[in-house]
């Protein structure tokens, strides 16, 4: 008990420290008698005259680490001034009592603690969402209403079904559930990226509003760029209109409560406390945190503990990132969480680990059972008391079958030479239609886009924007942020509304004829719709993903595009056994990305979602290779094999060395060596990092203009900023808004060990790992033998000295 009350400066005071600790400095008997006079005054003024001895009886880990999580975010909140102010030393302790009372109760409302309470009325899932009654109940959320029908314990909840099926709002509805029957705390919804995020936010937002109308309801957007969100940045706005100190009146009642409402408190801003807010979307990064040894790292399994945590696209994580996971549902589970994993397609292996990671975190350990197979689309769950799958039908709309066809995607050899890509683009749209490029590396969509200029060339198709159009996530945030928003009003839903910054929501209008060159930034999460999909090879599962942006909606078609229509970029084959690619084979495993393709090669359609889980077990099972592969195709199968397996195996050796013990240990979990990793410290090596992924490391950078001398956040040099002093509130989201993060494997390592991160900014907790990026007048910075330039319509481009980039005359200008 003491080694967790001991805890909240962050860290557990171990055995051995606390043996080299004198008796002098502990305190005598006299110190011993004032103890335990002062637990009496206490256990008196709340009630208690005579409070029970201890038990010996051990309570869990997890209650350990709750409690550590309860006296750390207690001392934050008590330790502020403003609060609870010095009480002179002749105040007795009674009136000391119902003055603190009264101060936590004003502390607790003015920080948005309070507000917000569990539901008490199941609500049906037409009556959340109003999609659901505009276009009916959808198999898998019908599915999922009956399952939740008097369910009164937590689980987990696995949901596989095709994009566009409704998992997001299912999810949702059994969070909901969840919170009338159990009385959980809240939901966080957890993604894989910055972008999908936002775009979770806004219809997280609109849900609670429409759920809790009577209720102050807090909401946190948690990854590294939410505070240039426009949208999250109106509800700390609101909230700070609302939220002013509250009013103590004689009797002890708090008065000037803010009206019901959805708004971000700007206490759960600051780092670490994201979590503790009762609702949260953001980065799967912000959770898996709470498994890393961190200073704190208990306050966010604390902030998780008896909510409803839902990761989406589950499929994306590698096998460094999923030991992570179960380890962390493990402990979801032994905190009384409820999980919902959402992904379009799982391989079984990855299900069954999924399952049994939470089982084992379980008080009580539902009997050893194997889980069923069920056919694709299915649900998969586990509770304290039972466990089983369920399958359930595809939307007639989503049973749709895709015409596959094999091209070829080699770049021209020089910029006057013909793009046969470019040429078949040109003749299929000729008529019109919206087409999708998803390249695998910014560099090669760069590429790409700079090929296609000459047979797209128009600046305005009819909306306002150019024909040919270029996002990826190498730019920086502000041009990211307005690239995304144009891909939403060109392709996203029909009919829909796309926030802005300044201006009113601006309705989805789409051109007669447009492409698009997209990485990995349109796969996931945002609502987009292509007539035409154009991919370079990948892992099979990425290459279902990306074809559920091709007819998502129902909306009028070019003639020769009526049926959903899938372009895959054939491999090199300069011998027996394909080439993917530098960029592709760098990104992507080659064993992944060779069983892939000898399971689509021959195929001209794609049925879904009849053969989702043929391709996926294809390609990710423990089967045999296929029969009549050649002797080299066959030899690079076993050799990638066995380098795949190897890799496996070092990521989730890496996981096991840097994640936390889990609840079941035997041992003193406290007495487990003190968090050694950071989450945000530019002064250590990467290695120390709390990495909550694996891969080359990343920078992240901020470019300014500089002139005489002086740094600028503009090329004309009219907005000055002064490097040595810490940067105010708008100073800071003016340099965040020209942040992007490098993983250019080259240049990264160099900024690693010559990169200057300037003193003011090293004072600030947004700012302190940021590197500073001086441009010239042409847009242009040298680090060491690598070049950046910053292109208005390629975004970041990143070379070699002295090596040039395909791109027409104009398009670096």
């Amino acid at each position: 008990m003491g080694k967790a009350l001991g805890g909240h400066h962050g860290v557990f005071p171990r055995s051995g420290d606390l043996e080299q600790v004198s008796r002098e400095a502990a305190g005598g008997k006299k110190w011993h008698r004032l103890r335990l006079n002062l637990l009496q005054e206490f256990g008196r003024l709340w009630g208690m005259p005579e409070l029970p001895p201890p038990r010996a009886t051990d309570p869990g880990h997890a209650f350990f680490l709750l409690l550590a999580g309860l006296v750390c975010v207690a001392d934050w909140v008590g330790s502020n001034e403003e609060f609870f102010p010095f009480t002179p030393p002749d105040v007795s302790l009674e009136e000391y009592h119902r003055r603190a009372l009264q101060q936590a109760q004003a502390a607790l409302q003015d920080l948005a603690f309070t507000g917000w309470r569990a539901p008490f009325d199941y609500r049906d899932v037409a009556e959340l969402f109003p999609m659901v009654r505009t276009y009916g109940l959808r198999p898998l959320q019908q599915a999922v209403k009956s399952w939740s029908q008097n369910r009164a314990e937590p689980g987990l909840v696995i949901l596989e079904a095709p994009m566009g099926e409704g998992k997001t709002e299912a999810a949702m509805y059994l969070a909901d559930q969840w919170a009338v029957a159990l009385g959980q705390r809240g939901c966080y919804f957890a993604l894989p990226t910055m972008a999908t995020s936002n775009q979770m936010f806004q219809r997280v937002k609109e849900f609670l509003g429409w759920r809790y109308p009577e209720n102050l309801v807090n909401l946190q957007l948690l990854h590294g760029h939410a505070s240039l969100t426009a949208e999250f940045q109106a509800l700390r706005q609101r909230a700070d209109q609302l939220f002013c100190p509250a009013d103590i009146e004689t009797e002890g009642e708090i008065t000037g409560r803010p009206p019901a409402e959805v708004v971000a408190a700007e206490w759960f801003t600051h780092r670490k406390r994201g979590l503790l807010a009762p609702f949260g979307v953001g980065t799967v990064d912000q959770i898996l945190l709470a498994v890393l040894p961190t200073r704190h790292y208990f306050v966010r399994l604390f902030g998780l503990a008896h909510k409803t945590v839902i990761v989406d696209e589950v499929h994306a994580y590698d096998a460094y990132m999923c030991t992570l996971l179960e380890r962390l549902l493990q402990w979801l589970a032994a905190l009384g969480c409820s999980v919902v994993l959402l992904s379009a397609t799982l391989p079984r292996a990855r299900r069954e680990a999924l399952v049994a990671a939470y089982q084992r975190g379980l008080e009580k350990i539902p009997p050893a059972v194997e889980i069923p197979w069920s056919p694709y689309p299915r649900l998969t769950w586990i509770t304290p008391s039972d466990a089983g799958t369920q399958h359930f039908k595809a939307s007639p709309r989503f049973h749709r079958t895709l015409k596959v066809k094999w091209l070829d995607g080699r770049l021209p050899s020089a910029p006057s030479s013909p793009f046969s890509l470019g040429e078949k683009l040109q003749q299929v749209l000729a008529q019109g239609g919206c087409a999708a490029i998803i390249c695998n590396t910014v560099s090669r969509a760069q590429e790409v886009f700079a090929a296609l200029e000459p047979y797209f060339p128009h600046r305005d198709a009819g909306d306002g924007f150019p024909e040919l159009d270029l996002f990826h996530a190498r730019c920086l945030f502000q041009d990211r942020q307005e690239r995304e928003r144009r891909c939403l009003i060109r392709f996203g839903r029909p009919e829909g509304l796309v926030d802005t910054d300044d201006s009113p929501p601006v309705k989805v209008r789409r051109p007669r004829r447009a492409v698009l060159v997209a990485t990995q930034v349109i796969e996931q999460s945002l609502d987009l719709d292509f007539d035409l999909l154009v991919t370079e090879m990948a892992p099979v599962d990425l290459i279902l993903q990306r074809a559920g942006r091709l007819h998502r909606h129902d909306r009028p078609r070019p003639d020769n595009l009526q049926e959903p229509t899938l372009w895959i970029l054939e491999p090199e084959m300069p011998g027996p056994v394909p080439v993917f690619g530098e960029g592709t084979e760098a990104v992507y495993d080659f064993h992944l990305l060779l069983r892939s393709w000898l399971a689509l090669r021959e195929r001209a359609t794609l049925t879904i979602p009849q053969e989702v889980e043929e391709l996926i077990e294809a390609v990710y099972g423990e089967g045999p290779p296929p029969e009549g592969l050649t002797p080299e195709i066959l030899g690079k199968w076993e050799d990638s094999r066995h380098k795949l397996l190897k890799q496996k195996k070092e990521e989730e050796m890496q996981a096991r060395y840097r994640y936390i013990l889990p609840p079941d240990y035997r041992d003193d979990l406290l007495e487990d060596p003190n968090p050694q990793l950071e989450e945000d410290d530019p002064g250590i090596h990467h290695s120390l990092q709390a990495a909550t992924r694996l891969g080359d490391p990343t920078v992240p950078v901020i470019c300014l203009y500089e002139k005489d001398g002086q740094a600028y956040l503009d090329r004309e040099g009219q907005h000055p900023v002064n490097l040595e002093e810490k940067p105010d509130g708008p100073t800071t989201r003016a340099l965040l808004a020209r942040s992007v993060s490098l993983s250019h494997r080259g240049l990264t390592f160099w900024l690693l060990g010559h990169g200057h991160i300037p003193p003011g900014w090293l004072r600030h907790p947004l700012l302190c790992r940021y590197c500073l990026i001086l441009l010239d007048d042409q847009h242009r910075w040298q680090g060491g033998n690598h070049e950046l330039h910053l292109d208005p319509e390629l975004g970041v481009v990143i070379r070699r000295v002295g090596k040039e980039i395909l791109c027409s005359p104009d398009s670096t200008s």
